[in-house]
C-alpha cells in the first residue's frame, strides 16, 4: 500500500487528475446504473408477466369462442325437428329412411362444415338407425368402436374430449328417453385448428400447454433452445418443472374446464430488461456531449490564442511560413507569440539565403534551415505551453504541445541529415497526432511496420510532405465514407520501401505522374523527389499510383546502408 501511495505521489499531475476524474465519474455512474438496472428489471418483469397473462387470456377466449360456437351447434342439432324425427321414428321403412336421410338429415349434418373449416365431420348415433348412412348416420351399437366412447359420463351436457395420438377433438352430447340412451350427437374437430390461437402465440424461448380436468396433457409445444422439458412426459412433472424453472401464467376455460398455460424462459425476460436499459444510453450520451461541448466552449475562450499559435505552427510545418498570429498582451502567451514571430522572421531570412546560395542541392538547403533553428528555445517555449496547459487542466492542449515537441525534436534530429526509420516513424506519428486533433479525428491511420527496417537510415523529413498531400488533397476533399490513411515501412530486398496510401478521391494517372514535376508552394513532392534522386540516383525516383474514386499511393525506395 505504501508503494502504491508513493507511486501515486510521484506520478505526473496530468495522470493523477485523469485517474481521479475517471474514479469520480465511475462511482456515481455505477450507482446510477445499478439502481436503474434493478428498477427497470422489476418493471419489465412485471410488464412482461402482465402482457403474457393478457395474451393467454385472449388466446383462451378465442378458443372458448370456438368451443361455444360448436356447443351451440350441437344444441341446435339436438333440438332440430328433423333430428328428433329420425331418433323417434323406429318403424320407418327403408325407402322412406333413405329419402329422409339423404335429402334432409344428411345435408343438415354436412352443411356446417362449409361454414366452419375446423369441423371434420358431424355424426348421429341412434337406436332408430339400422344401417350406416355415409359417415353421418350411424347405428348406436357402433358407437362402441369410437375411441371416445369409454370416456363418456352419464351427462346430458356437451362433453369435450381430446385424443392427442390422432390428434383429434370431439364434442359429444347424449340424448336420453327417460334413463335409456337413445342417441348421441358427435362433432369431430381439427385438433390443430382448434389450438391454432395458442400455437400462434408461442414464439422463440416460450412454450404453451393445455391440461384437462384430470391433469392430462391435451396440447403442448415449446420453442426453447435449452429445453429441459423435452424428456418429460408425465403431466405433473412437466407442470412442476414449468412452475419452477420458467415464468408462467395460467387460465381456466369456463366451458370445458381446460387449464391453459403459457410460459417463457427467464433468459427471454432478462433480454427484455437489457433492451429497455439500452434505451437510456442515448440520454446518457447526450448529457456527456452537452458537458463536453460546454467544456470546449469555455476552454476555447481561454486558449484561443494558443490554438491560433498551434495552427500557425502547423502551417509552418506544411511549408507556409506566413505568421498570422498576433498578440500585444504581456502574459506568457503574448511573449511566446512575439518570440515565435521573431523566430519565423529569422527563419525566413535564413531560408531565403540558403535558396539563393544552394538552390541546386536540396539536401544542403534542408540542413542549413534546420541548423539555424534554436531548438532549445523552441523546446523551452513548448515546455512553457505544456506547463500552462497542465496547470489549466487542458489535457488536449498539453498533448498537442508534447506531440509538437516530439515532431520538432525528431525533425531537427540534432542537425543530422539521415535518421533511422524508427525516428522517421516517431516524427510522422507526432505529426499525425496533431493532425487528428485539427481534423476532429475524422480519419483513421493504419500502420504496417517491418521491425527489420527500423534501424535503417533514411533522409529526414522525407515522408512529411507526402503525408501532408495525402491529407490535404486526398482525405480532406472526400465528403462521404470512411477516411483511411495507410503508412508502410517494409523490407524490399536491398531497399527499404516507404509507402503512403489514402482512399481519397484519387486522380487520373497522368495527373499523378506530373506531381513530381510540379514545383508546389513550400516543400512539395518535387523537392522530395529531387532529394532522393540527388542522393541515390535517377533509379530511385518516386512512384505515384492513383485511380479516380479509389485513392492514391506514393512509393519510394531507399537503399540499405548507402549513406550513414
Amino acid at each position: 500500500m505504501k508503494n502504491i501511495r508513493k507511486k501515486f505521489r510521484d506520478m505526473k499531475y496530468r495522470h493523477k487528475l485523469t485517474i481521479l476524474l475517471v474514479i469520480a465519474s465511475l462511482v456515481p455512474m455505477t450507482v446510477l446504473a445499478l439502481y436503474s438496472h434493478i428498477s427497470m428489471s422489476r418493471l419489465v418483469r412485471h410488464n412482461e408477466l402482465e402482457d403474457t397473462s393478457s395474451i393467454l387470456e385472449q388466446t383462451r377466449e378465442s378458443i372458448d369462442s370456438q368451443i361455444e360456437i360448436f356447443t351451440s351447434l350441437l344444441n341446435y342439432l339436438t333440438y332440430s325437428p328433423d333430428i328428433e324425427e329420425v331418433i323417434n321414428e323406429k318403424s320407418m321403412d327403408n325407402y322412406m329412411a333413405y329419402e329422409k336421410y339423404t335429402y334432409i338429415v344428411d345435408p343438415l349434418l354436412t352443411v356446417p362444415k362449409s361454414y366452419h373449416d375446423a369441423i371434420e365431420q358431424i355424426q348421429l348415433f341412434a337406436q332408430s338407425i339400422k344401417v350406416r348412412h355415409e359417415y353421418t348416420l350411424v347405428p348406436l351399437s357402433e358407437m362402441k368402436q369410437e375411441w371416445w366412447c369409454d370416456s363418456l359420463t352419464d351427462d346430458v351436457q356437451v362433453q369435450w374430449m381430446v385424443n392427442t395420438e390422432k390428434p383429434e377433438i370431439v364434442a359429444v352430447r347424449q340424448l336420453y328417453n327417460g334413463k335409456e340412451l337413445e342417441a348421441v350427437l358427435c362433432i369431430t374437430l381439427d385438433y390443430n385448428k382448434i389450438f391454432k390461437p395458442l400455437n400462434n402465440v408461442i414464439v422463440e424461448e416460450s412454450g404453451g400447454m393445455v391440461l384437462d380436468k384430470s391433469g392430462n396433457i391435451l396440447y403442448r409445444r415449446e420453442e426453447i433452445q435449452e429445453n429441459d422439458l423435452a424428456d418429460k412426459t408425465d403431466s405433473q412433472e412437466v407442470l412442476e418443472a414449468v412452475q419452477k424453472n420458467y415464468v408462467s401464467v395460467s387460465s381456466i376455460s369456463r366451458d370445458t374446464g381446460w387449464e391453459f398455460y403459457l410460459y417463457k424462459t427467464r433468459k427471454s425476460i432478462e433480454q427484455s430488461v437489457y433492451q429497455m436499459l439500452l434505451t437510456e444510453i442515448p440520454l446518457i450520451i447526450g448529457c456527456v456531449l452537452i458537458i463536453f461541448i460546454l467544456g470546449l466552449v469555455f476552454s476555447r475562450l481561454f486558449t484561443r490564442k494558443i490554438e491560433q499559435l498551434t495552427r500557425n505552427m502547423d502551417q509552418v510545418n506544411h511549408g507556409i511560413r506566413e505568421v498570422t498570429v498576433y498578440s500585444d498582451s504581456e502574459d506568457e502567451v503574448g511573449l511566446l507569440i512575439r518570440s515565435f514571430r521573431r523566430m519565423m522572421g529569422e527563419i525566413d531570412r535564413l531560408i531565403s539565403e540558403v535558396y539563393e546560395n544552394k538552390i541546386a542541392l536540396k539536401e544542403f538547403e534542408l540542413k542549413a534551415l534546420t541548423a539555424q533553428i534554436n531548438p532549445h528555445f523552441l523546446y523551452n517555449s513548448l515546455s512553457i505551453i505544456n506547463w500552462m496547459a497542465i496547470r489549466s487542466d487542458q489535457k488536449e492542449i498539453s498533448k498537442v504541445t508534447l506531440d509538437l515537441s516530439t515532431f520538432y525534436r525528431t525533425a531537427l534530429s540534432k542537425g543530422e541529415d539521415m535518421v533511422t526509420v524508427e525516428n522517421c516513424i516517431r516524427n510522422i506519428q507526432a505529426y499525425l497526432s496533431i493532425q487528428l486533433v485539427m481534423h476532429d479525428n475524422d480519419f483513421q491511420i493504419e500502420w504496417n511496420i517491418d521491425p527489420q527496417v527500423k534501424t535503417e537510415k533514411v533522409p529526414k523529413l522525407i515522408l512529411q510532405p507526402v503525408v501532408e498531400n495525402a491529407l490535404e488533397h486526398g482525405l480532406d476533399v472526400k465528403e462521404e465514407g470512411e477516411k483511411i490513411l495507410k503508412l508502410s515501412f517494409l523490407d524490399n530486398g536491398s531497399d527499404v520501401l516507404l509507402r503512403v496510401e489514402d482512399n481519397g478521391l484519387g486522380m487520373e494517372q497522368e495527373v499523378a505522374q506530373r506531381l513530381i514535376m510540379y514545383q508546389a508552394e513550400g516543400y512539395g513532392l518535387k523537392n522530395v523527389n529531387d532529394r532522393i534522386c540527388l542522393l541515390y540516383g535517377k533509379d530511385y525516383t518516386i512512384r505515384i499510383l492513383s485511380k479516380v474514386g479509389e485513392g492514391t499511393r506514393v512509393e519510394m525506395r531507399i537503399p540499405k546502408g548507402e549513406i550513414s
